[in-house]
């Protein structure tokens, strides 16, 4: 294989026991002469369901069977249709605008390895190789073609900055998705280098793959002339972030020629992270689906993006992202992007999003859909999720629910969680579900009728400070009354060690909700002087629900604060506080 471009089929040539896949584990090779015979087989498959120049929808997650399926579509004149997953409810919704499944979701027509010859047919540029589906602004799965030519150009890019030169391709990530398919696939096999004959899954699979293939490249020559040189390691933050560093790594830093990070920006911790335990800078690459890759960046060297060969970029008044690039269907446009960016010298900063598109744990996702997906739960009047981004980026969801199915205690806290998340699993993978929740009755608004980024931030902030209740809205009653609905948190700091027998809110912490919510909500000042009748009526537990309700009162000494927290039991704590003028007031009050 000598030329290394898409057009040139260069899985067609070469020579028959060349290897194109390797399995670490067992440091056994793949050939050509094995990858045609999977070639015919699928083409034998695909001959008995349907006549040529279809569209079938693949999926399948062993990375050699995929290949083989592809290579198989394209020669026999089809295309595929990638789903970003195998969730019944992805697939279903494809199949009308395909012949067929095949690969993993095939429903039992998978092809065996026959002694047929694969038929080679001809690829030409403006013909659709692929076609993927990702999530647009709407929330509806949006449909993205890619053609040869785009495939070639952007592969062109790779192999002149980063030539793989028969280094093995080790992918952590799913070739369903552009990145995966260009990086883990198509580069490996246009450029004559072997794929991993599995997706590495696991820390501990990746560091035995790296040793065996050190311990491999020590062996006899005859041995060494079929082992890969070394490897390059298709990644994306959430491995990355996680390399746990008990585990033996001594052979990276020797194997690894290379490792590349997409999907979403990697933090500057994460990227020190993964250099310190597998020697070698990360790689990361910038871009979508729709664009292809824009830009790359090592951070050892700066955060700032460089455009990728023959990528043209600028900004506008907004700072949004104008992009001119040969992976678009019409490459001498200018194209507006939904991030926003500060140029810098020769490259640029990223500075977030424009809508409400996110990755989660490396995945492309709407928050519109997820919205929409919540919505339709019956008992569900409304709903908005949001990334976290002090927690792993991960999901925070708000949900206004009717009164009667508001969860009241930490077991129906539980059973609407569950609940929400059946109703998301059929369409949404398990990483995307959001993991924090808040469930309200009244919509949190501020004066302008919005939900605010102060409002959101509010309702999750104690994830940051686990000594606070979680904070379910406000009601005003008047210019010195409000109601404010609360949650315990299950992990709230004060639960364990006030009695030996079962972990309660102590007294003390309702008091000290009571004050600074009022100074809060009412703008309570002054020092804290006593406390006046306080009852406990009842024990406070982990994850039930409340009403505190709060009034103040000007007295000559300053203030007095009145307070009851309520739930479905009754009564759990009441009393009064008295707050004496504070050093200013004072002052104040000595001047006049």
């Amino acid at each position: 294989m000598t030329d290394n471009t898409l057009l040139s089929a260069p899985w067609r040539h070469g020579m028959p026991m060349h290897s194109v896949a390797w399995h670490a584990d067992t440091g056994t090779a793949v050939t050509l002469n094995e990858l045609h015979a999977r070639i015919a087989a699928w083409q034998t498959t695909l001959d008995g369901l349907a006549a040529p120049g279809q569209r079938w929808l693949l999926h399948h997650r062993d990375p050699f069977d995929f290949a083989a399926a592809l290579i198989a579509l394209w020669e026999r004149g089809d295309s595929a249709v990638l789903p970003a997953d195998d969730r019944p409810e992805t697939l279903t919704a494809l199949d009308a605008q395909t012949a067929g499944r095949l690969g993993d979701v095939a429903d039992g027509h998978l092809p065996d390895h026959g002694g047929a010859k694969p038929r080679w047919g001809s690829l030409v540029a403006g013909r659709v190789a692929v076609s993927l589906y990702t999530s647009g602004s709407s929330g509806e799965p949006k449909r993205i073609d890619k053609t040869f030519a785009q495939l070639d150009a952007e592969l062109a890019t790779h192999a002149e900055l980063w030539p793989l030169e028969g280094r093995l391709t080790i992918s952590q990530v799913s070739h369903q998705h552009i990145y995966g398919l260009l990086f883990a696939i198509l580069r490996p096999l246009c450029e004559g280098a072997p794929l991993a004959g599995a997706t590495c899954r696991y820390p501990e699979t990746l560091a035995n793959w790296l040793m065996r293939l050190a311990d491999a490249r020590q062996g006899d020559s005859q041995v060494q002339a079929q082992v890969p040189p070394g490897a390059v390691l298709i990644s994306a933050p959430p491995p990355l972030e996680h390399l746990p560093t008990e585990l033996d790594w001594r052979a990276a830093p020797s194997v690894l020629a290379r490792v590349y990070s997409s999907g979403a920006a990697l933090s500057q911790a994460a990227s020190e992270h993964a250099y310190g335990v597998l020697g070698v800078a990360v790689s990361e690459i910038y871009g979508s689906s729709e664009t292809g890759g824009i830009a790359w960046r090592q951070q050892q060297r700066g955060e700032c993006w460089t455009p990728l060969p023959g990528i043209e970029v600028r900004d506008d008044d907004h700072g949004c992202l104008w992009l001119r690039s040969p992976y678009l269907p019409s490459p001498g446009i200018w194209e507006r992007q939904a991030d926003r960016i500060a140029l810098e010298g020769d490259g640029f900063r990223l500075l977030g999003r424009v809508d409400r598109i996110i990755k989660v744990g490396g995945k492309r996702l709407s928050l519109t859909g997820m919205d929409r997906a919540l919505a339709a739960h019956p008992e569900v009047l409304q709903a908005r999720t949001l990334a976290l981004p002090r927690h792993d980026t991960r999901l925070g969801a708000i949900v206004q629910l009717r009164a009667e199915h508001l969860p009241v205690d930490h077991a129906s806290r539980r059973e609407m969680i569950a609940a929400l998340r059946s109703k998301l699993l059929g369409a949404f993978e398990p990483t995307v579900i959001p993991r924090y929740w808040r469930f309200v009755e009244s919509w949190p608004t501020n004066a302008q009728g919005k939900l605010s980024a102060e409002l959101m931030a509010r309702l999750f902030r104690d994830l940051d400070d686990r000594r606070q209740p979680r904070w379910l809205g406000v009601e005003r009653l008047g210019d010195r009354q409000c109601r404010v609905t609360l949650e315990v948190p299950e992990r709230l700091t004060y639960l364990p060690g006030h009695f030996d027998s079962r972990p309660v809110v102590p007294g003390v912490v309702m008091v000290q909700w009571a004050c600074e919510l009022a100074r809060e909500h009412l703008e309570l000042v002054g020092e804290f002087q006593r406390l006046e009748r306080v009852k406990f009526a009842r024990l406070l537990l982990p994850g039930e629900r409340v009403t505190l309700t709060l009034a103040i009162t000007p007295v000559a000494q300053g203030a007095r604060l009145d307070f009851s927290l309520d739930g479905r039991h009754g009564a759990y704590a009441s009393g009064k506080a008295l707050f004496g003028h504070s050093a200013d007031e004072r002052e104040a009050v000595h001047v006049e």
